[in-house]
This record gives structure tokens, C-alpha cells and sequence, in this order.
């Protein structure tokens, strides 16, 4: 059985854990393409140091991931998921689990977290449920994910004897709301990891001018492509990253950009495109509906 071999590959203790996971992730939301291709990517990036997936029960790729993983020993894995809020209430926390775990085909998840947040259904009664299932040792690890300052103080509230390690957040040179609406300090002075989706914004990044000549001319002082730039960014900035990748060219540029560290310089530029060419996150647009 393979182990993963993360010793040409950066890591960092996910805040709080004690666990150490690769600095960079494998997203695997609208994953395009053939199924096998999909993967052999994932397949690719554990191969070279990558430790760190995540998944969810609304993406339809947990089964991806489970087949992925087939054959690699499971303790060297950081497997994340989340529950749908339509399933937060107790029962429905549970069964979501159990489902998850099916497909991922595991014993346990390592992080499971709540997708966006739900205020129809009590906090209290959906934090009873995640606890239990902590209890029960089928998952290790509480997250939530699009959940604000507020939001999350009432999640952490709302736990009797665990705690939130994690917030996955909308998060890339262009899409900074995070910052301006304080959760990212907030999490980072409360020991929670941000873990970083939408890293390259769909795209939209190389999409201005001025943020893709940016990004192209720090890259040639490193070799590195500009999506490379970019990731690399968010992880000199203390989140994680998960780009998705359908095939494995993708993937193998995404596992490159854990491999360099931006000077501090290069940071002060990129840092400065954000309030010249913001792009608003999909929680903000969702929040506004």
C-alpha cells in the first residue's frame, strides 16, 4: 500500500489540529472531463506530496474521491467534506454523514464541515449532531465554510466540548471581502484554518489586464506560470488553497505552486490590485438574495 510522501512539498499544521497537511489542497468542485481523468489527477497530486482533499455532498464528486484514494494508506490522508444546510437538522446531520462516508468509502472523515449557514434550523441542534459524530469517531474535526464573524461565534457558541478549526472561505488576490469584513482575522486569532475555494476566481483573474500582467511578470522571476503566482499567494498569505483540476497538466501546475515563496515585495504588489480591480465573492452576491 502507497504512502504519500510529502518531503518535496510544503505542509503546515492545520491551525490547532496538530495535523500537518500540504499547504495546498485538491478542490474537486464541477470537476470536468472523464471520470477516469479526474482520477488519475487526484491520484497525481497524492503522488507528489499532496495530502489535503476536499469534497462535498452537493458536489456529486465524493465517489470520485473515494475511488481516488483506493490503495493509499488512509492515515496519511486529510479528507474534508461538508453537509448541505438543507440537512442540518439532527437526524439529517447524520444521515448526511453516513451517506458521505459510503461514498467516500472511509471510515472516518477527517474535517466535516457546514456548507453555508442556515438560519431556519437551530445552530445548537445541528452542533449536538456534529458532536456526536465526533463522539462516535466518525469524523475528527468540526469546519464551517461561508460562514461570517458572526455566524461563526454563534457556531463556536453553540459547541459543548469541541471546536471550529476551520472556515472555508472565497479567497484570491482579487476577492478579499474576507478581509475587509473581518473574518479572516478573526479566524486567524481564533486558531481556525482558512481554507481558500475559488482560488483563481473561476478564471476571472487572468480575465483584467492589469492583474494578469501583474501576476506574468512576478512568475517569470520564479519560472512559474501565473496561476502559480496566484496560489501561491494565498498560501504565503496562511490559507490553504484548492484549485480543482480535471486533468493533470492542471494538476501539476496547482502542485508546482507550493514549491516557491513570493518575497515580500511581490506581496505588496499583488496585495495593492485588490482595491484597483476587486472581484465580489459568490457568498456576497448570495448574501444579497
Amino acid at each position: 500500500m502507497p504512502f504519500i510522501n510529502m518531503k518535496g512539498m510544503q505542509t503546515a499544521e492545520f491551525d490547532g489540529t496538530g495535523v500537518k497537511v500540504s499547504v495546498i489542497g485538491v478542490g474537486t468542485w464541477s470537476l470536468e472531463g472523464p471520470r477516469s481523468e479526474n482520477i488519475r489527477s487526484i491520484r497525481y497530486a497524492l503522488d507528489h506530496g499532496v495530502n489535503f482533499i476536499d469534497t462535498a455532498e452537493m458536489y456529486g464528486t465524493e465517489d470520485i474521491v473515494g475511488e481516488a484514494i483506493k490503495g493509499y494508506r488512509r492515515e496519511d490522508l486529510f479528507i474534508a467534506t461538508k453537509v448541505w444546510p438543507t440537512h442540518f437538522s439532527y437526524h439529517d446531520v447524520i444521515k448526511s454523514c453516513n451517506d458521505s462516508l459510503k461514498k467516500l468509502g472511509t471510515d472516518y472523515i477527517d474535517l466535516y464541515q457546514l456548507h453555508w449557514p442556515n438560519s431556519s434550523i437551530s445552530i445548537k441542534e445541528t452542533m449536538s449532531a456534529m458532536e456526536k459524530l465526533v463522539d462516535e469517531g466518525l469524523i475528527r474535526y468540526i469546519g464551517v465554510s461561508n460562514f461570517s464573524v458572526d455566524e461563526t461565534k454563534d457556531a463556536m457558541k453553540a459547541l459543548a466540548k469541541n471546536r471550529i478549526v476551520s472556515n472555508q472561505l472565497e479567497y484570491n488576490v482579487a476577492t478579499r471581502e474576507i478581509e475587509d469584513e473581518g473574518i479572516y482575522d478573526f479566524c486567524r486569532k481564533n486558531g481556525m484554518a482558512i481554507i481558500a475555494y475559488s482560488p483563481l476566481s473561476h478564471g476571472k483573474i487572468f480575465g483584467n489586464a492589469m492583474i494578469y500582467n501583474a501576476l506574468e511578470e512576478i512568475g517569470r522571476k520564479y519560472g512559474k506560470k501565473p496561476a502559480q503566482v496566484a496560489l501561491n499567494w494565498i498560501i504565503r498569505k496562511g490559507a490553504f488553497p484548492i484549485p480543482k483540476a480535471s486533468n493533470l497538466d492542471h494538476m501539476a501546475e496547482n502542485v508546482e505552486s507550493a514549491d516557491f515563496n513570493l518575497s515580500d515585495d511581490d506581496m505588496k504588489i499583488l496585495d495593492s490590485l485588490y482595491r484597483k480591480h476587486p472581484i465580489r465573492s459568490i457568498a456576497s452576491r448570495y448574501r444579497t438574495h
